[in-house]
Order: structure tokens, then sequence, then C-alpha cells
């Protein structure tokens, strides 16, 4: 019998730049404890093919592992597909390997590796963007490790079940095709956006769909590509990159409104080798607002398909700074998922799919992580967007309290941390923007007109997505596209500006 082996092997992809995300590290320790994240596994001989016995597992740089954290041996238990522990192979595969120990200098290294039936020994997951991410049989390998880990720390049975969306009697905004006037746009408004939008992708030419609704109506759906050997249509799914943290944040969301975590709760309340008190203690806020101490180079975006990917950041502890500053992140987010992961049992590609794409009716989304991955269309990133201008619900479906909804929005990090160095406004994967009119203090306009109003949030995205949402003026906008193209800011701000001009009553 051969074996092949899996181990989480990050990737990182950066949403956009965001203030204070790349500062320099100076901290030696800090160095070494990121470079630790990125070590892997392998099996001892490469190719496993012993159905007597379970390889062995080793760090691939046993050296640089013992120079940053020391000595560390490390004891291997394995679980079969039944999460029987079992002592050699019993025909009953994938099998989960748990390799845990302590360092000499005080580090506690957990692992989880799946290891199934296949050939030479593998030791990295799918790359997050390839089709095994979002396939239901890498779901179950996940699920695997993840109850391999509840089993370990004792918590199968510890917290209550995580309710679907309710069904409510009250009907909340649902998006549907409606006029300009109807929807309050001046008529010549629509082609103006056309316009904008054209003019967009002759100058960057990457293919991209538009969406903008007002009240609940679309009065602009179109794509724009190669009108010869274009492929984009309207309903063309493109890569959300950092949108995809407000995706999961909603997810968490349906967590807190359940009562079954808090935003200001101890990490350490469910992830058990964090602190729960002291200036190590990281609270859910701490990481959805980027003011965990982690460096930008923790992790790289594979760590959704390993269970324990929480362990990197136990193990970064002594550098953490717990609201010292903003830094911009994404094990931050990662951390969410390995609480809803754990809390549950379910990988949390599942949940994102069943309590969040299905119930919303994103029929076109998907996901292959909760940091960067996902994919969807523009109308359902606007259903998105119209549950949370409705303040957590769709139609009949309420997803969370208005209550909560208000705990997502953004706040200034000196409300909950004076001390911290820099003070700008973030919240659960929103954020404010105040992006100031390109014809600001010209011609009679404003000094300080914004596009759209000053109230509008969501998030940004690397790969140029858009999601603006205006709870001024009622208004969803959307933009799903690849990657940002040439002048891609200029372009934006003329699209918007479209939009902007057209809105009949326009709120500041």
């Amino acid at each position: 019998m051969a074996l092949l082996i899996w181990v989480a092997t990050p990737l990182f992809v950066m949403a956009q730049a965001q203030p204070h995300a790349t500062d320099d590290i100076t901290d030696p320790l800090e160095m070494g404890l990121l470079d630790f994240t990125a070590v892997e596994l392998k099996v001892m001989g490469g190719t496993w093919s012993d159905a007597e016995n379970f390889p062995k597992l080793v760090w691939k740089d046993a050296a640089r592992v013992q120079q940053i954290i020391g000595d560390c041996p490390l004891t291997t238990r394995w679980f079969d597909a039944d999460i029987a522990e079992v002592q050699k192979p019993d025909g009953r595969p994938p099998y989960v390997a748990y390799l845990e120990g302590k360092s000499d200098k005080g580090f506690p290294v957990r692992r989880l590796v799946t290891v199934s039936p296949g050939g030479e020994a593998q030791t990295r997951y799918p790359h997050p963007s390839s089709p095994d991410s979002f396939d239901e049989k890498q779901w179950v390998l996940d699920e695997q490790q993840i109850a391999v880990k509840r089993k370990i720390l004792g918590v199968e049975n510890k917290f209550p079940a995580l309710k679907p969306p309710r069904r409510v009697e009250e009907t909340a905004t649902v998006l549907r095709s409606g006029t300009p006037a109807e929807a309050g746009f001046k008529p010549e408004s629509i082609e103006a956006m056309r316009t904008a939008c054209r003019q967009w992708y002759e100058s960057g030419k990457e293919p991209f769909v538009a969406c903008v609704a007002r009240h609940g109506l679309i009065v602009f759906q179109e794509a724009f590509d190669d009108p010869k050997n274009g492929t984009t249509m309207i309903d063309t799914a493109k890569h959300m990159a950092s949108i995809t943290k407000t995706m999961s944040a909603c997810l968490f969301a349906e967590f807190m409104d359940q009562g079954l975590v808090g935003l200001d709760d101890p990490i350490g309340k469910i992830l058990p080798d964090f602190p729960v008190e002291g200036d190590k203690m990281i609270s859910w806020r701490a990481t959805f607002m980027h003011m965990a101490g982690i460096h930008i180079k923790a992790g790289e975006g594979r760590e959704v398909h390993n269970a324990w990917s929480d362990n990197l950041v136990v193990n970064l502890l002594p550098c953490l700074k717990i609201g010292d500053r903003h830094r911009y992140n994404n094990m931050d987010t990662e951390l969410t998922a390995k609480a809803m992961e754990l809390m549950t049992g379910k990988s949390v590609l599942r949940l994102m799919k069943d309590d969040l794409f299905v119930a919303l009716g994103m029929g076109h989304s998907r996901s292959s992580d909760v940091c960067h991955g996902a994919e969807a269309t523009a109308f359902d990133v606007a259903k998105l967007g119209q549950m949370l201008l409705n303040q957590g619900a769709y139609g009949n479906t309420r997803f969370f309290s208005k209550e909560t909804f208000h705990e997502m929005l953004p706040t200034k990090i000196h409300e909950h941390w004076p001390q911290a160095q820099f003070d700008l406004p973030w919240g659960m994967g929103l954020t404010y923007f105040n992006e100031r009119d390109p014809d600001a203090g010209k011609n009679g306009v404003p000094a300080n007109k914004t596009l759209l109003s000053k109230a509008t949030f969501c998030h940004g995205a690397a790969s140029g997505a858009v999601l603006r949402v205006d709870p001024v003026n009622d208004v969803v906008v959307t933009v799903v596209r690849t990657q940002q193209g040439e002048d891609y800011k200029p372009n934006l701000a003329r699209f918007l500006q479209a939009v902007d001009a057209g809105i009949v009553d326009r709120q500041p």
C-alpha cells in the first residue's frame, strides 16, 4: 500500500495596500518565527509503501527549526477515517497524523497531516484557486482533521449547534430590475455609467461586469469585454480577492448573533492554546480590526486546509504586540475560520456555502478560503451588499440581527486601543470608503465632496473587484474583474462619478 501525504503550505496574496501593513521586521526572533510558520513536514524516505507501518514524519529543514525554536521532538498519533486512534494501517484510509511537541525554548507545536493512498509522498495541499479547493471531497478531508482536533481537545459536545439563517415574517428588500425613474436616477445616468465602463475597458483591456442598484432596483448590469472574442458575460464569476473577508465576516456574524461567540471575547475561549487574559490576550475584535500584532508575512493563504493552523499564531505570541498598531494580514481572518470549524466540526468552506451563499441565493459563488479566494458574479455580490444594506436580512431570511450588523461596522481604533500608534476606522471585514471626488474643489464642487456618501462602506480587493454599500443613498455598486489592469483608480473614479452624479436626491 502506498500513501500520499498532504501538509498545508501557505500561499499569501494581499488584498490591497493598507495603512501600516508592510512595516519592516526588526526583531530577529519575529523574523525567525515567521520563517518557522512556513517550514513543512515531509515523509522520511519520500515514497512509503510499507503496509505494516506508518511513515515517519520529519521537518523538511530540521536545522532551521532547531535554530528558531530549539530542540523539539514530536510524538505522532494516527487516526483512521472513523477517527479511531490506530497503531498501524488498518485498511481504513485516509489517515490523519497528529504531531505534538514542546521545544526546549518553550514553544508548543501542533501539526495535523492527512495521508491517503496514492503513490509518491507529497507535502502540499492544492493551490487555493485550483478546482480541488472548491471540491467537497477536499472538505471531507478537512473535516476529518477537524474531527481529530475536536477529539484531542475533548470538545466534541462542547458547543451548541449553529442554526441556519432563519425565516422571518417581515420581508427585507430584495434585488429586482427597475427603471432609473423608479430607482431615483436621472434619465441620462445609465448612458453615463455605460460610457465610463466602456472607456474603462478600452483603457485597461481587463474584462469586467458592473452592477448598480438603488432602493433594491437594478438599473445597470452589463459586461464589458472584447465584442468579438470576449467570454465575460453578466453571469461570469470573477475573483473577489479580499472582499472574501467581508463574506467570512458575515458568516462569523451568524455565530455572534446566536450567542456562540462575542466580538470582545478572548479567542482563547474557543482556541484553547491562546491566553484569555494579560497582554497577550487576543479578542475577536482585534483579529477583525487587524490589531493582534500579526505581521503580513505570517501564513500565506493555504491554512484553510490545516485544522490546526492557529498553532502558527500561538508560536508567534512572544512577538505580538496586541493593540499596538493596525497590521493588515490574512492570519487574523484565518483564526476566525479555525474557531468556526472547531465549534461546528464542519469545514469553513462548507459553512460559507451552506449558511451564506446558498441561503442568500448567491448561486454562482464559491470560495477556496476565508481571506481572498472567493469567486462571484456582480449580481451575487450585489445580493451580499443588499443584505448588508438591509442590516442583516434579505427577503424573508435573516442572517443576523440589526444589533449584530451594527457591531460589524467600522469603529476607530482608539476607541478600543487608545495607546495604538495610528487611528483609523475598521470593522468586521468592513471599512469606510471616503473616496474624494476628482472634481472636488473645482467649479463650485465642495472641496470635501466624496464619491457616494461619507458613510459608504465595504472592503477593498487586489483583483479590482468593487463592493460599495451606501446606506445614506440606499445604493449598492459592484464590479467583478480578475485584475485591476492599467489606470484602474482613475477609471473606477469616473465610473463612481457617473453613479454619484446620477442620483436624483443625492445626500452627502
